[in-house]
C-alpha cells in the first residue's frame, strides 16, 4: 500500500483526475453519481484542488440542487436523496451559494408522512440513513431522526432482511432463504449490498452523538456485521460478490471490498471496533491498490449495477466504486495525521 501521506495523496489525485478526465460532463444526480461525489468532496478536503470543488458545484447547479426524479419535493426513494449529502457539504462546509429549498421541502414532507416502508432494499441504508440524520441536525428537526430509525427498523425487522444468526443482510425480500439459494445451497448474501449497509452505518455513527436514543441500535448492528464480514474476506484480501459461497464467482470485486474496508477503518477511528480490525482493512486496501487501481488511475474489477452476486470483469469500472475508494484514502490520511 501507499506508505506515506504523500503517496496516498498522489494515489487519490491519480484516481480522481482519471475519472474527471474521462467524465468531463458531471451527469445526473442519481445514486451512482451521488456516491462518486462523496469521494470527490473527500479528495477536495484533502488535496484542495479547486477543480474538484468546481466540478461538484457545476454538478449541483446543473441539477438545480434538486433530488433525482423529484418534481414535487416528495421523494421517498433513497437513491434519489443521496445527492443531498454533497449539496449540504458544498453549502455548510465550503460556503457555496446553493439552494436548501428542495432539501427543506422534502424533509418537511417526509417527517409528517405516516409511511415507513420506503427502504425495501438494503442499499438504501447507505443512500439515505446518514442523509436523514444529517438533515435532522442541519434543520434541527427531531422527527427526521425518528423517521430514519423507523425506516431502518422496517428494513431490518419488519421485512426481515437482517439475519441475526449470520450478522448479514439479504439484499431484498427476493433473496430471503425460502426464495433464493446459492449454487451450493447457502444463503445469498451479496457483498456490495452488505457493504452499503456496513459503510452506511459507520457514516451515520460518525455524526450521531453516542447518547442519542438510536445510537446503540446502529452500533450493535455495525459491530455484529464487522465480525461477520471479517470472516468472509478471502486470502487475496478481496470480498467476492457472494459472501458465503465465494467460489461461485471466484474473482476479485472492488465495490463491495472498498465499502467493507471503509466501514472497518471508520469503525476503528470512531472507537467502535478494536484495533485488530485494522489488519483486515489494510489487507483489503493493499489488494485494491495491487489489483484494482490501474496505472492510469482507472479503478477495475467493479461489479456492474446489480442486485445479487454475479461475475465481474477486470475491465469493468463504475463511479460508485471510485467515490468510495477516495473515501477510504481519506480515512487512511486521517489515521496518519492522528499519529
Amino acid at each position: 500500500m501507499a506508505k506515506t501521506e504523500k503517496e496516498l495523496c498522489a494515489l487519490m489525485e491519480r484516481v480522481n483526475d482519471y475519472w474527471i478526465g474521462q467524465n468531463p460532463e458531471t451527469g445526473d444526480c442519481a445514486w451512482e453519481r451521488a456516491a462518486y461525489f462523496l469521494g470527490n468532496m473527500a479528495a477536495y478536503e484533502i488535496l484542495k484542488k479547486p477543480e474538484y470543488l468546481e466540478y461538484a458545484v457545476r454538478w449541483a447547479e446543473n441539477n438545480g440542487w434538486n433530488f433525482y426524479r423529484n418534481p414535487q419535493d416528495q421523494a421517498t426513494n433513497a437513491d434519489d436523496l443521496s445527492c443531498g449529502e454533497t449539496y449540504l457539504d458544498l453549502m455548510e462546509k465550503y460556503g457555496v451559494k446553493g439552494s436548501m429549498e428542495h432539501i427543506r421541502k422534502t424533509m418537511e414532507w417526509t417527517a409528517q408522512d405516516p409511511q415507513n416502508d420506503y427502504w425495501w432494499w438494503i442499499d438504501a441504508i447507505y443512500m439515505a440513513l446518514h442523509f436523514y440524520n444529517r438533515a435532522g441536525l442541519c434543520l434541527k428537526e427531531e422527527k427526521l431522526f425518528d423517521k430514519a430509525y423507523r425506516l431502518f427498523l422496517n428494513t431490518k425487522k419488519e421485512r426481515g432482511l437482517y439475519d441475526e444468526q449470520e450478522g448479514l443482510w439479504f439484499r431484498d425480500e427476493n433473496y430471503l432463504p425460502d426464495r433464493a439459494r446459492t449454487a451450493d445451497g447457502k444463503k445469498v448474501f451479496w457483498s456490495r449490498g452488505n457493504g452499503w449497509v456496513f459503510a452506511g452505518l459507520a457514516r451515520t455513527l460518525e455524526i450521531l452523538p453516542e447518547e442519542h436514543a438510536y445510537y446503540r441500535e446502529y452500533e450493535q448492528t455495525f459491530r455484529r456485521m464487522a465480525q461477520a464480514l471479517r470472516s468472509c474476506q478471502q486470502e487475496d484480501g478481496f470480498w467476492h460478490t457472494s459472501l458465503l459461497s465465494p467460489q461461485e464467482f471466484d474473482m476479485p470485486e472492488t465495490s463491495g471490498t472498498v465499502l467493507n474496508v471503509l466501514g472497518m477503518l471508520m469503525g476503528i477511528r470512531l472507537g467502535i471496533l478494536p484495533e485488530d480490525y485494522r489488519d483486515c482493512a489494510i489487507r483489503g486496501f493493499d489488494a485494491l491498490v495491487r489489483e484494482a487501481v490501474q496505472e492510469d488511475g482507472r479503478i477495475a474489477w467493479v461489479q456492474t449495477v446489480a442486485a445479487a452476486p454475479g461475475p465481474v470483469r477486470k475491465e469493468c469500472t463504475n463511479d460508485y466504486a471510485v467515490g468510495t475508494f477516495l473515501l477510504v484514502c481519506r480515512e487512511l490520511i486521517y489515521e496518519m495525521r492522528a499519529e
